[in-house]
């Protein structure tokens, strides 16, 4: 079926999440460090991102799961906590960046006549930061994130709540994305096709050595994306000849 419409994951696919989390966390303990903190920037950026991996990249209480550790006196504890956080904020608006071609292929994609769209697992305010502080708030028909639906990939509510707001079927569809677990399991399940965004997969090496083999929802499936783009700028050839 003829292609009329893409979608796409927001955090490593079309933005360098995981380096913004990076020059956050990096000012942060840069921070900390000057002002006396009892330890050295790379052990506190290995902290954070510590915390990160068990109660994800939105968990609200980082810096204090962090300093928590050092068993500083509370006032003391207090100041370095607040020094990060507003180190952390001030380098927060200008770390977020797309990746390099995102919005020249983002336009192409429109001038073919393509229906955009942003599946995200994000919640709806961070997720709109994102596209406003990328200049990318306005390539899109429709934003689906976590507050919409209550539910994350690759769950089907939140694909099925694109494909309604595009009016669109699922056949007509390529989801873009950086997951296997999520992006592409999701996608291929309701009859889209799937794109794996292979530059920004943190997983990359471990999924092509497991053959595609994912595990999800306590079960171990075999995951083959129908396509796979090293950079965005492959995508707008990729997509007009699935247009035939």
């Amino acid at each position: 079926m003829a292609l009329t419409a893409v979608f796409f994951d927001l955090d490593n696919t079309l933005i360098d999440y995981a380096g913004y989390k990076l020059k956050t966390a990096t000012a942060a303990a840069e921070e900390m460090a000057k002002r006396g903190f009892p330890d050295t920037v790379e052990n506190i950026v290995k902290k954070i991102f510590d915390v990160y991996r068990k109660h994800g990249m939105e968990y609200q209480k980082t810096m204090y799961d962090v300093i928590v550790q050092y068993g500083l006196e509370v006032n003391k504890a207090e100041m370095f906590q607040q020094a990060s956080l507003i180190a952390y904020n001030r380098s927060k608006f200008a770390g977020i960046s797309p990746y390099p071609g995102t919005g020249r292929t983002l336009r192409k994609l429109k001038w073919m006549g393509l229906n955009l769209a942003i599946v995200s697992d994000g919640l709806r305010n961070k997720a709109w930061q994102r596209l406003l502080l990328a200049g990318l708030e306005d390539r899109f028909e429709a934003v689906v994130t976590r507050d919409d639906t209550g539910e994350l990939k690759p769950h089907r509510a939140p694909f099925e709540l694109a494909l309604q707001r595009l009016k669109a079927k699922p056949q007509n569809v390529m989801m873009v994305g950086d997951t296997i677990d999520g992006d592409m399991y999701g996608a291929q399940q309701l009859g889209m096709r799937a794109c794996h965004a292979a530059f920004g997969a943190k997983d990359r090496k471990e999924n092509e050595a497991k053959g595609g083999l994912v595990r999800v929802e306590r079960r171990v499936v075999l995951v083959k994306p129908d396509f796979v783009i090293n950079k965005l700028r492959e995508l707008p050839p990729l997509a007009a000849g699935l247009m035939k």
